[in-house]
C-alpha cells in the first residue's frame, strides 16, 4: 500500500492551497505525536478503551490528509484485542515510522524538501 492516495492528496491540496495544506502537513506530525502518547500510555495501563480512542483519532486525522497507509495502520490498531507487552509495543514503533515516512512523502509531494 502506498503511504499517500496521491489523487486524493492532489485533490486536497488543490482545494486548500500548497502553502495551507503544507502547514497541515506539518500539524499531522504534532497531532500524532500527541495521541501517540496516548497510545504508550494506554499500552502501559492495559486500557484497551483508551488504546482504541487513540488509534481512532489518528485513523480519522491520516484519513482527512490522504495519509492511506497510516490510516490503515491505525484502524488495524484500533480494533487490537491481544495482550499488552512487546506486540502493541511493536505495532506503535510500526505506526511510528510510518507516520515519520508519511510526513516526509507528503512533504516531498508538495515540494517542501
Amino acid at each position: 500500500m502506498d503511504l499517500i492516495d496521491k489523487s486524493r492528496f492532489a485533490e486536497v491540496s488543490s482545494a486548500l492551497g500548497k502553502e495551507h495544506f503544507g502547514m497541515l502537513v506539518g500539524l499531522l506530525s504534532s497531532s500524532y505525536q500527541e495521541e501517540r502518547a496516548r497510545l504508550v500510555s494506554a499500552a502501559s495501563n492495559h486500557d484497551s478503551k483508551a488504546l482504541h480512542e487513540a488509534a481512532h483519532t489518528i485513523k480519522g486525522m491520516a484519513a482527512n490528509m490522504a495519509a492511506a497507509k497510516l490510516a490503515e495502520e491505525a484502524r488495524r490498531l484500533e480494533g487490537y484485542d491481544g495482550a499488552f507487552g512487546d506486540e502493541i509495543t511493536a505495532r506503535i514503533a510500526e505506526l511510528d515510522k510510518t507516520a515519520d515516512d508519511t510526513v516526509a512523502a507528503m512533504k516531498a509531494e508538495l515540494g517542501l524538501i
